[in-house]
């Protein structure tokens, strides 16, 4: 008898002889015990649950456990997630108030419909993993987290995530779900640090997992017989058998061996076209819809006071609308209609409403008195300002309210710049308002309710472009004209975007998108909304209040933004970023550039999403960009590139201090928290708006907003201080 059998057979007692000596005498699989006890774990429901993972029909996640073949599928997959296996929503009871104003209730329990979901060839690029392992410690563990993600490419690190095809590692970080209500339903999150790779086949693995005390954990007792070879018994457990073997082969080659593993399991990313076809198909769709004409539009109010006020720096502000092919399923889209299909079909796309039907989009523009002083004076000289769109902030008004603010305003005067803007309808006023996104809160099932508006939203916006580079748009009506000689006031030959907040979160997927859009400023942005909503300072407060009294369960809440996640990409940055990085979507220009201004210690969008997105579409940052010794990440902005040299013809990411705070409290701001919580808000002072009410940073987006336009160095050898860094306005 061979030494290693030996030793597998004094191991084994009388009762597990039989089955010890049948796994095999492999020095990477541990030999004992060499039976799994199965008997707590529900056959009936283990074709739609992955039981790897007892506590969480949906867990691990995302896994192509919950997909099936499919070639009509550029992944060759389909999602098929079983409603029977979906969270449910509880009814929830919230009275209307300022927070909810129409308030919302439901009455019955509703699990999430899985249809828009089996849409989907994949998962999100950006997807948070979700696993749930009892007793973890996650520093016992030696897990990575958001300070030190370098150390999630160390050949030992115990949670690691490899590109099945190629064997690179991914940068990421662990977490465990900070606002879980109970330790025993608390998520492990693990997050991309840059997003992965469309139609990309992935191995997350947890291996040598530890508990408070440092003992290692158990292993759930399903995944254990896949892992050692032991046979279940079980025909629906055995069915999966090649497809674990097949994950341990791949992780074995790479380095990763069997042993010591408590879990892992294989995800593939959704397809460009999974992603972004919807909203390329109604762009293109309603672009030919207009042939070599503009859009339909109307001025409806044109003149110095708008709304009953006069705004200092402002000559004249316009009002009126556009005319949008409606793709929504209601006559005119208004909140709470989500896209028209005229089939069941999976791979089915928008149709415009009763084939003829329009969107009626408002529109505003400002032109400042640097391009007209006084338009009652014939005799005032024109000289034409840059057109550029403004992106709004959550839930705002593009022709109303932070579109008409001091710093918008000042970008204007300062630089000569006339802003348009229009409504991010799906995340506007109206959609708040008509209390569309409590009732999605409430059960993610009508989620596709803003997410489709969302992208007719971006299409409204393309139109609204057009309408200032088109000869028979804005051009040809007087009320942009002025003087004897009707002197145009803008210069229709190129378009720029600058957004802020939410602005800066939709604005991406714009400029990616757009046909008559190359340039854009994205302030304080980010990706994706999964990472952000629970790094959002007033979340709990504002959102929170609803979705966790539909969701109860702590491994549901951290489920429900994931599933919200695959969904989201279709019309925010994170579905997009790719395609800023070189590999263009389809009739789409290929000379785009982003600026991201990003607020250091941001109460609101938080500061590592936007580091995301650099790693992800190639930007470099500016040098130094920290507090010396104070900044939380043992190496910050780890793998995103140094600007050399100035001027930079690139994505560039700058980040703007308001420096600590100070003795009173009343300027500044700490970093923000390490785990998934938002900032104290209550401590010193949120730097939101802080990079846009800064005379360096605007005469850097003026610079960079210009046709063959450049990043300037405005900071000089020093971080990027705000002017409300020291309370005097830093002079570029």
């Amino acid at each position: 008898m061979q030494p290693t059998l030996i030793l597998v057979v004094l191991a084994c007692s009388s009762m597990l002889l039989q089955g010890c000596l049948s796994s095999g005498s492999s020095s990477s699989t541990p030999a004992l015990p060499a039976t799994v006890d199965l008997s707590g774990f529900d056959e009936a429901s283990a074709g739609y649950c992955d039981h790897t993972v007892h506590g969480h029909c949906l867990y691990p996640f995302p896994s192509n456990f919950f997909t099936r073949q499919d070639a009509a599928t550029q992944t060759g997959l389909r999602v098929d997630f079983d409603m029977a296996g979906m969270p449910v929503a509880q009814p929830v009871s919230i009275a209307a108030s300022q927070l909810a104003p129409q308030g919302v209730t439901t009455t019955v329990a509703a699990p999430v419909d899985p249809d828009e979901w089996n849409r989907n060839d994949g998962f999100s690029p950006g997807s948070m993993l979700l696993a749930h392992l009892p007793g973890i410690d996650l520093q016992q563990t030696g897990a990575v987290s958001i300070t030190d993600i370098e150390a999630s490419l160390a050949a030992d690190a115990p949670i690691l995530v490899i590109d099945a095809g190629t064997g690179e590692r991914q940068l990421i970080w662990a977490e465990l779900d900070a606002n879980a209500p109970s330790a025993e339903r608390q998520a492990l999150i693990i997050r991309p640090a840059v997003n992965f790779k469309e139609g990309h086949r992935y191995i997350a693995a947890i291996r040598n997992a530890r508990s408070a005390d440092g003992e290692l954990l158990e292993t759930n007792e399903l995944f254990r017989a896949y892992r050692d070879g032991i046979d279940t018994g079980v025909d629906v457990y055995e069915a999966r058998r090649s497809a674990m073997v097949d994950i341990f082969d791949h992780l074995q080659a790479h380095g990763v061996e069997r042993e010591g593993l408590n879990l892992a399991w294989d995800f593939t990313i959704a397809s460009q076209a999974s992603i972004t076809e919807r909203l390329l198909s109604i762009r293109d769709d309603a672009f030919a819809r207009l042939g070599n004409s503009a859009p339909v539009f109307t001025v409806d109010q044109a003149g110095l006071l708008i709304d009953g006020s006069a705004r200092a720096g402002l000559s004249r502000g316009i009002t009126g609308t556009i005319q949008v092919p409606n793709y929504l399923n209601a006559e005119g889209g208004p909140p709470g209609s989500a896209f028209n299909y005229a089939s069941d079909d999976p791979d089915a796309l928008p149709e415009v409403f009763n084939g003829t039907d329009f969107f009626t989009a408002r529109y505003r523009c400002q032109i400042p008195v640097t391009a007209v002083a006084d338009f009652d004076d014939a005799a005032s000289p024109v000289t034409a300002a840059r057109a550029a769109l403004y992106g709004h902030g959550l839930f705002g008004e593009g022709p109303g309210g932070e579109f008409r603010s001091g710093n918008v305003r000042d970008m204007q005067t300062e630089h000569n710049v006339m802003f348009c803007a229009t409504d991010w309808v799906g995340m506007a006023t109206e959609d708040f308002i008509a209390g569309v996104i409590h009732r999605i809160l409430a059960n993610i099932s009508l989620l596709p309710q803003q997410l489709d508006r969302s992208q007719q939203g971006v299409l409204n916006a393309m139109f609204l472009a057009e309408l200032l580079t088109h000869p028979q748009g804005f051009q040809s009506h007087p009320a942009f004209r002025h003087g004897p000689a009707e002197t145009l006031v803008y210069d229709p030959s190129e378009v720029f975007y600058d957004g802020n907040s939410q602005g800066g979160i939709l604005g991406g997927a714009l400029v990616a998108t757009a046909p008559n859009i190359h340039r854009g400023v994205l302030g304080v942005p980010g990706s994706n909304y999964s990472l952000l909503l629970r790094r959002y300072g007033p979340f709990n407060q504002r959102f929170g209040t609803v979705l966790y009294q539909a969701y109860e369960d702590g491994l549901d809440r951290s489920l429900i933004f994931a599933l919200m996640q695959m969904l989201w990409d279709r019309a925010e940055n994170n579905g997009y970023l790719s395609h800023l990085a070189g590999d263009y979507l389809p009739n789409t220009p290929t000379n785009k550039r982003l600026l991201l201004h990003v607020a250091l210690g941001d109460y609101q969008v938080t500061q590592w999403s936007a580091e995301i997105m650099a790693r992800t579409i190639g930007a470099a940052i500016h040098e130094p960009s920290v507090r010396l010794g104070e900044h939380p990440d043992s190496n910050p902005y780890y793998a995103i590139p140094l600007i050399e040299q100035y001027p930079y013809d690139g994505h560039a990411l700058m980040i703007w201090d308001s420096g600590a705070v100070n003795a009173d409290g009343n300027r500044g701001n700490p970093f923000p928290p390490t785990n998934n919580t938002g900032p104290d808000v209550s401590v010193g002072r949120d730097p939101h708006e802080s990079p846009r009410n800064t005379v360096a940073a605007r005469l850097q987006k003026s610079e960079f907003m210009k046709t063959g336009g450049a990043v300037n160095d405005v900071c000089g050898d020093s971080p990027c201080y705000s002017d409300d860094y020291t309370g005097i306005a830093r002079q570029p």
